[in-house]
C-alpha cells in the first residue's frame, strides 16, 4: 500500500482517486488549516466522506458506498490544534460485493461535508491506500 496525501480547499472542493483492485484505506493524520479562531466548533459537525464506487462493462456503476469519517471522533473540545497525527477513529470499511460481479475499475471520492472553507482554508489528509 501506498502513502497518499491529499489537500482539499476552496477551489479543490474534492479529490478522486482510481486504480484496478479493491481500495483498502488506512487513514493516518489530518489537518485543518484556518487562520480563524474557533475551529473546535468549525470541525464538530464536519465530515471526511469517502465514496467507493465499483464500475463494470460500459463504465456503468455496480455498487456506490458512502462512509463519513467524522472530525469530531478525533478530538474533544480542549485540544490544542486541528493536527491529528495518530488517527484510529476512522475505519474504512471496503465495499462488498459478489465474487463474480465483473467489475473493471474502482473509484474513490474524498469530499467534505458541512465545511465550507474560506480562501486560506484547507484540510490535508494523509493515509495508506
Amino acid at each position: 500500500m501506498a502513502l497518499h496525501h491529499i489537500r482539499l480547499d476552496h477551489t479543490n472542493p474534492s479529490a478522486i482517486l482510481s486504480g484496478q483492485t479493491m481500495p483498502r484505506l488506512e487513514f493516518r493524520q489530518a489537518l485543518f488549516r484556518s487562520p480563524l479562531p474557533g475551529w473546535q466548533k468549525r470541525l464538530y459537525s464536519a465530515a471526511l466522506v469517502v465514496t467507493t464506487v465499483a464500475h463494470g462493462l460500459d463504465a456503468r456503476r455496480l455498487a456506490v458506498d458512502h462512509q463519513a469519517m467524522r472530525f469530531s471522533l478525533l478530538y474533544n473540545p480542549t485540544w490544542p490544534e486541528p493536527v491529528f497525527l495518530d488517527i484510529r477513529h476512522w475505519p474504512y470499511t471496503p465495499l462488498e460485493l459478489r465474487e463474480d460481479a465483473p467489475v473493471t475499475s474502482w473509484s474513490v471520492e474524498l469530499r467534505l461535508r458541512d465545511l465550507r472553507l474560506g480562501p486560506e482554508e484547507w484540510v490535508e489528509v494523509a493515509f495508506l491506500g
